[in-house]
């Protein structure tokens, strides 16, 4: 069992050490600067779960990484998304795949064929976009609806949009990077719609452990169990454990016909130290998620509290869950390059473009709060800087 309360205002200095967020972003926005808050991709600073590093350790000490019968692993996941969700699902429906957006490719190689619509509620996580136009679908985006700074569904729209022709529509539950947490009517609503029209929906619900207090994570084919056989769940340890680096993640197929071609297309094992990863989060890292999950709330607070009262030039919108914040920068009156450049260049912090979240995110900026809340405090400072010398 977890017994150690964790320290999260310690994080994880991870310069040098191939990092993506700390270690690219020169390269990926264009800088020479040395002394950027990387804030923008989305895995987390703090340091892993002590059980599932003791696990990995355990593993490696054998010597060998051999071919592995990664037992307990498919048990994990039942059971997780059962006490967690409610889900219930057998062994048989969880299939292992690298990454959600992968199994999202192969989803798409199987269900639709070239300039078939595929519907996305925008603004939306980018990567849904790249995967789409390799595939050469014809995007439809239903642009989600921000009224009294909480995102809704427009659900007119949203109908008059999927009666055009649309055959998936691809569901981000919880949003990102709006931090919508979806209510079990909303989702009744749209799967009702889809169904309809004979809408296959693919749910990617990588987010769905990271819910603040106060709300609930309603899986899909829990809320509409009738239509589960035309709805493909995505889930992973990755988000919750920050175990991005390890590519474990899995596809959730009750449909025997699509499950025997999604194998057909893709059929290996899980990796194993990510199965070792998973099996150990999913059985022993419940106390450390929950600690996770008082922090992040409370760094959100903070951070809402703070823009509140000393940035009125931008606002934050109501976030449920995930540790990801989306930000109104509009008043500041900036065009989508220019901002981009202002939170490098002055604030000197690199953030998320909105823009390439597609239709609605022009004006914002996504930020990332999985860090020490010391983190937080120094960003924001500059962030209030660099916004009072251009206002």
């Amino acid at each position: 069992m977890y017994n150690n309360m964790m320290n999260f205002d310690e994080g994880v200095n991870r310069i040098n050490t191939n990092s993506v967020k700390y270690d690219k972003y020169k390269e990926d926005f264009n800088t020479d600067k040395d002394d950027i808050i990387p804030m923008w991709i989305a895995d987390m600073d703090f340091k892993t779960c002590d059980e599932i590093t003791k696990a990995l350790q355990t593993k490696l000490i054998t010597g060998n990484l051999g071919y592995d019968t990664v037992n307990g692993y498919y048990e994990a996941v039942e059971d997780w998304m059962k006490k967690r969700h409610g889900l219930k699902i057998t062994k048989e429906d969880i299939v292992y795949t690298p990454g959600v957006v992968t199994a999202i490719n192969f989803l798409l190689k199987i269900l639709v064929k070239e300039n078939d619509k595929v519907l996305v509620q925008s603004p939306v996580y980018h990567s849904f976009f790249r995967v789409l136009n390799e595939n050469n679908c014809d995007i439809v985006q239903s642009e989600l609806e921000l009224n009294n700074n909480r995102y809704e569904i427009n659900f007119e729209e949203f109908e008059r949009q999927i009666s055009t022709g649309v055959k998936v529509f691809i569901l981000c539950n919880p949003h990102n990077p709006v931090g919508r947490v979806w209510e079990k009517e909303e989702l009744e609503r749209l799967v009702e719609i889809c169904e309809s029209y004979k809408v296959f929906i693919i749910s990617d619900e990588i987010h769905s452990d990271l819910i603040f207090k106060g709300y609930k994570h309603n899986s899909l084919t829990t809320v509409s169990p009738y239509y589960k056989d035309n709805i493909v769940t995505l889930t992973a340890p990755s988000k919750t454990f920050n175990l991005a680096g390890l590519y474990t993640s899995n596809v959730i197929i009750t449909n025997e016909k699509i499950r025997k071609k999604y194998k057909d297309l893709f059929s290996t094992a899980p990796n194993v130290l990510g199965a070792v990863a998973l099996i150990t989060a999913y059985t022993k890292g419940e106390k450390w998620l929950e600690e996770l999950l008082v922090y992040i709330e409370n760094n959100y607070n903070y951070v809402n509290d703070y823009i509140s009262k000393n940035i009125s030039k931008i606002k934050v919108t109501k976030q449920e869950g995930t540790f990801l914040t989306w930000l109104d920068c509009r008043e500041l009156g900036l065009s989508n390059e220019d901002l981009d450049r202002f939170f490098i260049d002055k604030a000197k912090l690199a953030l998320s473009s909105g823009a390439v979240f597609g239709n609605g995110g022009s004006g914002f900026m996504r930020m990332n709060i999985g860090c020490p809340l010391n983190t937080i405090k120094e960003a924001l400072d500059r962030l209030k800087i660099a916004v009072e010398d251009i206002c």
